[in-house]
């Protein structure tokens, strides 16, 4: 009787066996001459399911604030927000004068708000604007017309793996390597961890105007929260409603009367509205552009 081929039936059907093995008691495959990863890759989990759309933007409204001034003063603030996943978000730019009515149309849209501030600058691109800025999003980048602003200020960005981040200075190439989202051009308002680089110029002192104001806060839970202030509150008086949320970190787009927190269907903008946010003189509230908030498909997988 051969032995050879019964040797190797043998060591074929103990390999078979063990292969079978692994595979049917969730173990990785190891392939001779194949590296682990290329050899689980087949095996890798379907991406994540998109969450519902208010999970991804989560609109809060009419909400109240009790405060205490540093003169003893009780306050009130009322204010409305949505809650964005990063991870789960594109943001465009929607240009145009006066295309709120349309924003409130718009069936895709998750919301809009306000981007960094600008300056009328005559014959600078179609809207006769110089950022105060760099945007780069999800339908492409747009570098601040003011440069000085943009290198003297803030940012937020959304790194490619889906997290909210903050620091100081303008759209450089590393920063655009690694971000998929950002904005320039804010004013820090509040910040736990880091400390402002002595080339952040901000935008303003002591301010003791009373107005409506947007704020980006960073949550200790990684996400975005947009807020928009009633008409009345003082400058001062956003610090006390930062810190009594604890948020990471707040940053202002500076615009006061030009503030728009749109959510489609469900807060749209009206003329009562331009009054509101303008003290009564809603000539003033014109803006060049919002930024416009969808829903990602899918995650890009790890690298």
């Amino acid at each position: 009787m051969r032995i050879w081929p019964l040797i190797a039936l043998g060591v074929f059907a103990g390999t078979f066996g063990g292969i079978s093995a692994r595979l049917f008691s969730g173990g990785s495959l190891s392939w001779p001459g194949l590296t682990t990863e290329q050899t689980t890759k087949w095996q890798e989990e379907p991406p994540p399911q998109p969450p519902s759309r208010d999970e991804i933007a989560h609109f809060v409204p009419d909400q109240r604030a009790e405060l205490i001034r540093a003169n003893g003063d009780p306050i009130t603030v009322e204010y409305s927000s949505v809650i964005l996943d990063p991870r789960w978000i594109d943001l465009e730019f929607f240009g145009g004068w006066n295309r709120e009515f349309e924003a409130n149309d718009d069936p895709e849209a998750l919301l809009f708000f306000t981007g960094p501030t600008f300056e009328k600058q005559f014959g600078r691109g179609e809207f006769d604007m110089a950022l105060h800025g760099d945007l780069m999003l999800s339908n492409g980048t747009w570098r601040a017309g003011n440069r000085a602003a943009a290198m003297g200020r803030a940012y937020i960005a959304v790194s490619e793996e889906g997290n909210l981040e903050f620091g100081y200075g303008d759209l450089t190439p590393s920063r655009e390597e690694r971000f998929r989202l950002f904005i320039g051009g804010l004013h820090a308002f509040s910040h736990r961890d880091k400390i402002p680089p002595s080339s952040y110029r901000g935008v303003y002192g002591e301010m003791r105007l009373a107005d409506v104001r947007i704020i980006y806060a960073l949550r200790s839970d990684g996400a975005l929260e947009l807020i928009e202030t009633a008409d009345g509150v003082h400058f001062n008086d956003l610090k006390l409603l930062v810190e009594q949320r604890n948020f990471e970190a707040a940053f202002l787009p500076d615009h006061a009367s030009k503030s728009r927190l749109i959510v489609p269907g469900i807060r749209p903008w009206s003329e009562e509205q331009a009054v509101w946010v303008s003290g009564g003189k809603p000539s003033i509230t014109q803006l060049p552009f919002m930024l416009r908030v969808l829903a990602r498909d899918a995650l890009p997988r790890a690298r």
